[in-house]
């Protein structure tokens, strides 16, 4: 009996073993997929964490964009005057109160071109400049000489505070060109906030009572005019009123062809500058220009029914209508491309820019923020409607499709802009357009041209050179 239920018990011992063992390969198959795919999901999770933790490491700001502006105060000197002032009081009065960085621009006038020129000149002397002044191109080469201007590039191509690929897109090329300076590498050491252009203003009426219906196209049309309104006699004083001057010479030169500086020297007697000077020198002669006497006599004169026609600049637009109501308001006048011998029309484009001067970090950031947002499309297009200069940026043109529609000849001169080329705006151009004026009146009252613009040369490349 016990033999039995030994021989029972081993038996079922052997059963279960053989179950046991028969079960396990499964088992560890099984464990084996288990311990696969919690594999699996704590890679997935450890993946996500490591994405979730690594932080790209930030590109280094460059150097304008870690300095702060906050608090600033800066001092501006322009040479706005009557309701131009009064509307840059108000641009100025409205970035003081809504710039982030609570930056305050103090404006003071500094007097007209020449003079202000001369204030900052005596400033820089004293060591005591404003942080920034209205100054032409060539004043600002100027006041750089002994590195007293701050150089703009790196402003603005500032992360934080410079201007996009879009807005350079956006700033016209000629007039941003104008402001890059040849004599130091090109760079910008001013900014252009307006433009304006040279153009030719005419009387229609006179030209229809001398028989002409349109203005005239190249310099041998315009002499040939200038003679037959002469002819007409009576109030008439002749056909050209003349009023001299380096941008006029300018115009003389470019719409011919030539050049007035090339390569850092001056070249203003070449044969398109003589050949413009002859023809000046011919007209007063025939009588068929003059100079009028008063300043602004040749607004006065053509708006009169005294002369046919002034080349002016598009920011007295205003004032030429003024003086049509005014003088002549059964007249009709107009503007037009000045003539020109070349194959595309060529205007010259100048007006005023600002320039920032050395004073600390802080203070030269405050400036080009003011001047940034000065040029922004809502103020450039702003800026332009009171003064008559042209903005500073295409995107203006659809602020201000009312004010074209309402200023038709403003509009015309503003498709002119692609026509532009610029005077030289290297240091020492202030003081040869001094040399030029006074050869031009030489010149009209007599002189012989190719010697006096020799000679005038000569002067303004030792003008130059010593710069």
């Amino acid at each position: 009996m016990k033999h039995k239920v030994w021989f029972g018990t081993v038996a079922i011992v052997m059963v279960v073993a053989m179950v046991l063992a028969a079960c396990t390969p499964q088992t560890i198959e099984v464990t084996r997929e288990v311990q696969k795919e919690v594999t699996k999901e704590v890679t997935k999770v450890v993946e996500k964490e490591v994405v979730k933790e690594v932080t790209p490491t930030p590109e280094p700001l460059d150097a304008i964009s870690q300095i702060d502006p906050t608090g600033q105060e800066i001092v501006f000197w322009h040479v706005s005057t009557k309701k131009h002032e009064e509307v840059l009081l108000d641009m100025i009065d409205e970035f003081n109160a809504t710039n982030e960085w609570g930056i305050k621009v103090i404006p003071e006038y500094g007097g007209y071109y020449g003079d202000i020129y001369k204030k900052i000149m005596a400033a820089l002397a004293a060591g005591e400049p404003p942080d920034l002044a209205v100054a032409y191109p060539n004043q600002a080469a100027d006041y750089a000489l002994n590195g007293d201007v701050v150089a703009l590039d790196d402003y603005v191509a500032s992360a934080k505070y410079g201007l996009t690929e879009a807005d350079l897109q956006d700033i016209f090329p000629a007039f941003l060109a104008g402001d890059r300076n040849p004599y130091y590498d090109n760079k910008l050491m001013s900014f252009p906030p307006n433009r304006s252009m040279e153009v030719l203003y005419y009387n229609k009426t006179l030209l229809e009572q001398a028989g002409y219906d349109h203005p005239p196209a190249t310099w041998a049309e315009f002499e040939e005019m200038s003679k037959a309104v002469t002819a007409l006699g009576g109030d008439v004083l002749g056909g050209y009123a003349y009023v001299g001057g380096a941008s006029n010479f300018a115009t003389y030169t470019f719409t011919r062809g030539g050049d007035i500086i090339k390569d850092g020297k001056a070249v203003f007697n070449g044969p398109e500058a003589v050949e413009a000077m002859t023809m000046i020198q011919r007209m007063f002669q025939e009588g068929t220009a003059y100079q009028p006497a008063e300043k602004y006599g040749d607004q006065t004169d053509v708006s009169s029914n005294k002369a046919a026609f002034a080349l002016g600049s598009t920011a007295g637009l205003k004032y030429w209508v003024s003086a049509f109501e005014t003088n002549a308001p059964d007249s009709e006048w107009g503007i037009a491309l000045p003539p020109h011998e070349t194959t595309e029309p060529v205007v010259d484009l100048y007006g005023p820019s600002v320039c920032v001067f050395k004073t600390t970090p802080e203070r030269q950031l405050a400036a080009w923020l003011f001047i940034k947002w000065f040029t922004d499309t809502e103020q450039t297009a702003r800026w332009a409607e009171d003064s008559s200069y042209f903005p500073v940026r295409a995107s203006a043109a659809a602020e201000m499709t009312d004010y074209f529609a309402s200023k038709p000849m403003y509009a015309q001169a503003w498709s002119w802009v692609k026509y532009g080329r610029t005077e030289p705006n290297i240091p020492g151009w202030q003081e040869v357009r001094g040399i030029i004026g006074n050869a031009m009146t030489e010149i009209i009252n007599g002189a012989d041209v190719q010697s006096t613009l020799d000679k005038a040369v000569e002067e303004a490349n030792a003008a130059l050179s010593s710069q």
